[in-house]
């Protein structure tokens, strides 16, 4: 009898708390929306000299709208580029806002930035020989010889956990087979297609690699 009485004072007492809670919600609710919010597709594009460092970097977004009228997009980026159509661009700090007169389904947009290739999970870098001897990138054309392409690939640790351990890279090289002697890539895919030879190396995630392309040439 004694439980039966606990039990439910127990259950008035949670009645009572969720009646102040109803009580109080009008003053402070938040209206209910269907959920439905844009989402969206990215990808860094790097542009690198000889050697790997960079030389330009932006992100591409894809949008899908999901029939949203504007979009805010929170990243810090240098220049904005509106890729789909003439909507204006309004950026603040670290905030770039689209407001659609007629939105679109998809919307892409590129925001100029270098900050992220600091934080790909991992470092490239790209050395050369000319017959075994370190040579400049710029000094390579129209020598003779066996050209030495030494790729090296290097885990980044200030890269976030997640891109770690979650990201693999694809490093492919293109030679014209009318322009090469030789061609020699251990531990890469080599397949012709029409008249290029395709080099290409895989890194899984984690992965520290060093790859080697020798390319024998008249010019």
């Amino acid at each position: 009898m004694t439980g039966s009485k606990r039990a439910k004072q127990t259950l008035a007492l949670g009645l009572a708390t969720l009646m102040t809670a109803a009580s109080l919600a009008p003053a402070a609710a938040v209206p209910i929306d269907s959920g439905v919010t844009p989402a969206y597709d990215e990808a860094y594009y790097a542009t690198l000299d000889y050697y790997g460092n960079l030389m330009e970097g932006s992100v591409v977004k894809s949008y899908a709208l999901n029939g949203a009228s504007s979009i805010t997009d929170y990243g810090e980026y240098d220049q904005v580029l509106n890729l789909t159509d003439s909507t204006p661009i309004l950026m603040e700090r670290g905030r770039t806002t689209f407001q659609f007169s007629k939105a679109p389904a998809h919307f892409y947009f590129e925001g100029k930035t270098k900050q992220p290739f600091q934080e790909l999970p991992w470092t490239v870098t790209l050395r050369y020989t000319l017959n075994g001897v370190p040579a400049r990138a710029e000094e390579l054309a129209g020598k003779q010889g066996v050209v030495e392409i030494l790729l090296d690939i290097v885990p980044n640790p200030r890269a976030s956990s997640y891109a770690r351990y979650n990201y693999t890279l694809e490093a492919m090289a293109l030679f014209n087979e009318d322009d090469i002697l030789s061609l020699e890539a251990q531990g890469a895919q080599v397949q012709l297609v029409g008249n290029l030879r395709t080099v290409l190396f895989m890194c899984l995630p984690g992965e520290e690699r060093h790859f080697t392309i020798r390319v024998g040439s008249d010019d």
